[in-house]
């Protein structure tokens, strides 16, 4: 079997598609990365990435090995997580704050995936706004921070980051929902509803408008999100979310999501961070990869 760090190199950089991106989350040097995988690549007697002029992808080698790659980390985790259980890990508390729609439908999952292995350890969820973020980091107020756009909150630091793209929320039967996709001037000509200035979503969708030239003149604005899915699943209007916000709704058949195809629209980074500089304990470090298993599960 190969090292266990090369196989978590090789990983990422496929993942990122980039041994310079790989190397940044991985906290390494990106000449280590490089130098291990062209020897496995010597080893092997084959390239396992194709070298772009920015960017590497996988050769038809390449895929096999990371299946087999992936398959043995998920096994790997798997005893870990199964030797932790049978060890415990020492009673204590996990605190973690995030938005009110990562709060209600990505964290419980989470949290009772968490509790089956680590039963004596408490899990507190906390749903704040953005900038509630840096004094609760600063002060250990909580162990993690998850939310939109928020890798640049002062004192932290990125454990986990992955791309989301906004998207106008309907119901399955909503005119818009018939071609799987929509553009921005499309969802005007129905009632916009979206959540108020102090929320991010609305700066992320008002920028989205005046980048493709389009009027923003939501209709109904809410600080709730429960509030505007639930108007949204009532048919009374487009709201805008990721895919992950709505994961839930979209399982029971309640609501669709339909990426924006304008290219005004930028991608959403969705990161987990901690604040900086500080140790990460053995529960803490667990739970955020338990929030890293769910979200490459929702966005696969």
């Amino acid at each position: 079997m190969l090292h266990a760090r090369l196989l978590r190199y090789i990983d990422e950089v496929a993942r990122r598609g980039s041994i310079r991106k790989a190397a940044a989350h991985l906290n390494v040097a990106s000449t280590a990365i490089n130098r291990q995988i062209i020897a496995y690549e010597a080893e092997i007697g084959t390239q396992i990435f194709e070298r772009l002029p920015r960017s590497v992808r996988p050769t038809a080698a390449g895929e096999i090995l990371l299946r087999h790659i992936r398959a043995t980390l998920k096994e790997h985790d798997k005893a870990q997580s199964e030797i932790a259980a049978l060890n415990g890990l020492q009673a204590g508390t996990i605190t973690i704050a995030t938005f009110e729609n990562l709060a209600a439908n990505l964290m419980p999952r989470v949290t009772q995936t968490f509790r089956r292995i680590h039963p004596r350890i408490q899990v507190r969820v906390f749903s704040v706004f953005r900038q509630q973020l840096a004094a609760g980091l600063a002060s250990g107020e909580w162990d993690l921070a998850l939310g939109y756009n928020i890798s640049d909150v002062p004192g932290s630091s990125v454990l986990h980051q992955f791309e989301t793209r906004l998207g106008a929320v309907v119901t399955p039967d909503h005119a818009l929902a018939a071609e799987g996709e929509v553009r921005l001037h499309e969802c005007i000509h129905y009632p916009i509803i979206v959540g108020d200035p102090s929320m991010s979503i609305h700066g992320i969708v008002r920028d989205a408008f005046m980048q493709t030239n389009l009027p923003f003149q939501p209709q109904i604005v809410s600080s709730s999100v429960s509030y505007m899915k639930a108007l949204a699943r009532d048919g009374e209007g487009v709201t805008f979310m990721t895919k992950i916000d709505i994961v839930d709704e979209a399982r029971r058949g309640e609501l669709v999501y339909l990426p924006i195809l304008d290219r005004g629209v930028r991608m959403q980074p969705l990161s987990l961070i901690y604040r900086k500089n500080s140790a990460i304990g053995s529960s803490v470090s667990r739970f955020a990869e338990e929030v890293r298993v769910e979200l490459e599960q929702q966005l696969a």
